[in-house]
């Protein structure tokens, strides 16, 4: 297998460099074709004084573009540190004063929200001689900076090497069995780690990647039929959306095979019956820890389960001293994988909190049955100790999802002068639903000590642009109760 991403693509562009890399609005580009483009970009930013480890800032919305550049940054030298485009002003601000970028690409439409901060071009501007440059680029070479979505706060900036981000991607060829006759659909933004997963997976197998500009549930199957994709990187939240709307001849005519699901374990029977395909895989992962696991193809589900470790990863579940747990005790998840992250960007103290002898500290609470297999709990922060009993918020937000007049529901720790925590509902109604009836629906599918005793109906939640829940305002929002 390859060292890098980049050996990856001069392989491929070697073996196969008529075969269409990426399929994008009607438009099909070869593997030689992407490598010919991404050279005339590396050599335009080269120009504009982009040197090995200056990070280069790619804000673009899903084009062929967006992977010119995002190679062409790679082949430079340069660290590429995606973002996406629409960010709010302060998030957009904090990452591009933190990251310090050499230079910006986005488009015509962005240019003077990044124009403040930094060099900006558009992806005109890496056009130009397409021979390759000579630049020494090696495995320890930093290539990727990802920014977390600050669902605590202030983003954090991740890094990774031009060896562990090469890792990536190569996980799902055996688990899902691609081949490189696989056409692999990514339907979230490119900026987005499950869509740029899907790069790196057609990259790894010489096959091909499709991708719209923007997702939109009603033109998803002319699209599957278009592009004739096999597999299907996507979200759970997708997967509802797509189940939502009317069935059509179309879902169950398509070459669609595989589909690997994020959070897509609630609707896995449903996506297989419906849709007819052979599975639905779902996983954990996280952006500084990589993926650590799937659930494999043709092998029976296990309830609750998110898979055993991929092949180089290895896990364990440790207490707050470091100390292992036994099978199904709940603890904190601990990761060791060739392709975690490198550090956290400028912040050594916390690169040194989260890991530990090799060990990556995920923050997530989680127990391992007997096999060897992953059951995700919650995240560390978000269980709440109420009294001396562990609530998990992910499972209470899980039954009160099963409401029929709740459309969205965040369930946080608020303080309380006895207990130390109460459970505080935050619950977006698509009806008319109050708490007494909220709370009988919970008390019956939860032990008494688990059902939320505060409530609040917002209009929305709050979310980060990725729309991940910002737990730490609804945190910030709640009083101590007086009892």
């Amino acid at each position: 297998m390859s060292d890098t991403i980049l050996d990856a693509l001069a392989r491929d562009v070697a073996a196969r460099g008529a075969h269409p890399f990426i399929l994008h609005e009607g438009r099909a580009v070869s593997y030689a074709e992407l490598d010919r483009l991404a050279n005339a970009a590396a050599r335009a930013l080269a120009a504009l004084g982009v040197v090995r480890g200056d990070r280069v800032t790619l804000a673009l919305g899903n084009c062929v573009e967006y992977l010119v550049a995002a190679f062409g940054i790679l082949k430079v030298g340069g660290v590429l540190n995606p973002v996406n485009p629409v960010l709010g002003a302060a998030e957009l601000g904090y990452i591009v004063r933190h990251a310090e970028p050499r230079v910006v690409v986005t488009s015509a439409a962005h240019v003077e929200s990044f124009r403040r901060h930094a060099n900006t071009v558009t992806p005109e501007a890496l056009a130009g001689a397409d021979a390759a440059l000579a630049v020494g680029i090696g495995a320890e070479d930093p290539a990727l900076l990802l920014y977390t979505s600050g669902t605590t706060g202030n983003p954090k900036g991740v890094l990774f090497t031009h060896g562990t981000s090469g890792r990536a991607g190569r996980h799902f060829l055996q688990t899902l069995g691609i081949t490189a006759e696989d056409v692999v659909l990514a339907v979230t933004p490119l900026f987005h780690g499950n869509a740029w997963g899907a790069v790196q997976t057609a990259l790894h197998a010489g096959a091909t990647v499709a991708f719209p500009a923007a997702f939109h549930a009603s033109a998803f199957w002319p699209l599957v039929q278009e592009t004739g994709a096999t597999v299907l990187y996507t979200l759970g939240t997708i997967l509802a959306m797509l189940l939502a709307r009317p069935a059509s001849d179309a879902e169950r005519t398509s070459r669609l095979r595989v589909i690997l699901g994020l959070g897509s374990a609630s609707v896995r029977e449903r996506v297989i019956e419906r849709f007819g395909v052979t599975d639905v895989a779902e996983c954990y992962g996280s952006t500084d820890a990589g993926v650590v696991t799937i659930t494999p193809i043709g092998v029976p589900p296990r309830a609750g389960s998110c898979g055993p470790p991929v092949p180089g990863v290895e896990i364990r579940i440790v207490d707050d001293a470091g100390r292992d747990l036994p099978p199904r005790t709940p603890g904190e998840i601990a990761v060791r994988s060739p392709s975690r992250m490198a550090a956290y960007f400028r912040d050594p103290d916390e690169t040194a909190r989260a890991v530990r002898d090799g060990w990556f500290l995920t923050g997530d609470v989680g127990w391992l049955d007997e096999d060897g297999w992953l059951y995700f709990v919650d995240r560390k922060r978000d269980v709440i100790r109420r009294g001396g009993e562990n609530v998990s918020s992910a499972l209470v937000e899980k039954v009160l999802r099963e409401h029929p007049r709740v459309a969205e529901v965040a369930v946080v720790g608020v303080p309380d002068p006895v207990l130390g925590q109460e459970i505080k509902a935050f619950v977006v109604a698509s009806g008319p639903v109050g708490e007494d009836e909220l709370r009988e629906f919970a008390g019956a599918r939860l032990a008494g000590f688990q059902v939320p005793r505060v409530w609040e109906f917002p209009a929305s939640l709050p979310k980060t642009a990725t729309g991940r829940v910002e737990k730490y305002k609804l945190r910030s929002a709640g009083k101590p109760l007086l009892g």
